[in-house]
């Protein structure tokens, strides 16, 4: 049986709705206060293991019906300019069993499938709600929400994304979020005929990522380098986007040109990223998903990453025993897994920056994609 009863999981993205689906199915009842009510992003990469934990959730023959199912070959393969592929390292093979190795699903459809589940399972969700203050003893949290209501859980989790307000009040300033130096534009666009191959466009410094989406439209995401985070409106984000792909004359690209104009929304973010050290909890809170180790996207594995976190956190909570040794588990299962994907994603991105060959990228890539293959 669960040593706790109780769960406040503040913040309802992938790591707290997953988490809220995994303790609530074990009668754990969780309370999820969410401030934004909406997902980040455009679309997101499900892949290696946490494609097993959605089925051990029950939730991948919805994922699989809202999403589209590629090959890490596909994904990652570079293309040059000019649209001809680029040799690269090869990808790890295909998973055996018939598991797809990655799943490419917009992110409002993701939302959809876990908000839904989580509420089945039990969760009560409190839009429009964040906390204000937190204080714990050696038997149970109480969280102070911006309400004004107070309620006290057996434990908290810090599922609030990169700059997590929940970590700051445990935590300090042990880790703050690290701009990486580029701030990201995403496109999502649809109709673009199938007229070349999806994948890693490079020209020097410059990627343009295309990745086809099960509705047929394309998914764009490009780059930029800046000494601080900007703050662009949307004519300058879709002059930024033109220029990038002004740099390359492939089919594809040239297609993704003709359809941008002044109704274009381009989603843009910055690259932070973080790894709060061992261990991610302090007494009755755990911090999880970004809170705990955001990272740029050269992996895909960062919504992956949270996923396995709420599923590792149910099943060790399942296997029983007090709260300190729960965690203790937990955290033996996460940290160096967590820690091997933002070094490498960080590390892939200063590649890029470099102006490093795509080959040099998918070899490094490549080794770490195979080590997120085994079991978490």
């Amino acid at each position: 049986m669960p040593s706790i009863t109780s769960t406040l999981i503040v913040g309802g993205g992938i790591a707290g709705l997953t988490a809220a689906i995994a303790l609530g199915r074990q009668g754990i009842a969780c309370d999820i206060v969410e401030l934004r009510g909406e997902p980040a992003g455009a679309a997101i990469t499900i892949q290696n293991r946490a494609i097993n934990a959605m089925q051990d959730l029950g939730l991948l023959d919805q994922l699989l019906e809202a999403g589209a199912v590629r090959r890490q070959s596909e994904i990652f393969r570079y293309v040059d300019k000019n649209g001809e592929l680029i040799p690269t390292p090869p990808m790890p093979p295909e998973p055996e069993g018939g598991l797809p190795s990655a799943v490419v699903i917009h992110r409002n459809d993701l939302a959809r499938i876990l908000r839904t589940a989580a509420q089945e399972a039990g969760a009560v969700i409190h839009d429009g709600c964040s906390i204000s203050a937190l204080t714990q003893d050696d038997d149970a949290v109480t969280a102070t929400l911006s309400t004004g209501a107070e309620r006290q859980y057996d434990l908290v989790l810090a599922a609030d994304g990169v700059a997590s307000t929940t970590r700051s009040m445990v935590f300090g300033d042990v880790v703050v979020p690290k701009y990486s130096g580029t701030t990201m534009f995403r496109w999502v666009v649809p109709g673009i005929p199938d007229v070349g191959p999806t994948g890693f466009y490079q020209a020097g410094s410059t990627l343009v990522v295309l990745v086809r989406l099960r509705d047929g439209s394309l998914y764009l995401a490009t780059g930029r380098e800046y000494d601080e985070p900007p703050r662009f409106d949307q004519d300058e984000a879709r002059r930024i986007v033109r220029e990038n792909l002004e740099q390359f004359d492939a089919p594809l690209t040239n297609e993704m040109l003709k359809r941008l104009d002044d109704s274009s929304r381009i989603v843009v973010n910055d690259y932070r990223w973080l790894l709060l050290p061992d261990p991610w909890y302090r007494g009755r809170v755990l911090a999880i998903g970004d809170a705990a180790h955001a990272t740029t996207a050269h992996l895909s594995s960062g919504g992956a990453m949270a996923i396995e976190d709420a599923v590792v956190l149910g099943e060790e909570l399942a296997a029983g025993g007090e709260l300190p040794e729960v965690l203790a588990r937990f955290m033996a299962r996460r940290f160096e897994r967590a820690r091997l994907v933002v070094e490498t994603s960080v590390q892939i991105g200063e590649m890029l920056v470099s102006g490093a060959p795509g080959a040099e990228q998918n070899a490094v890539r490549g080794r770490a994609l195979g080590a997120l293959r085994q079991p978490y």
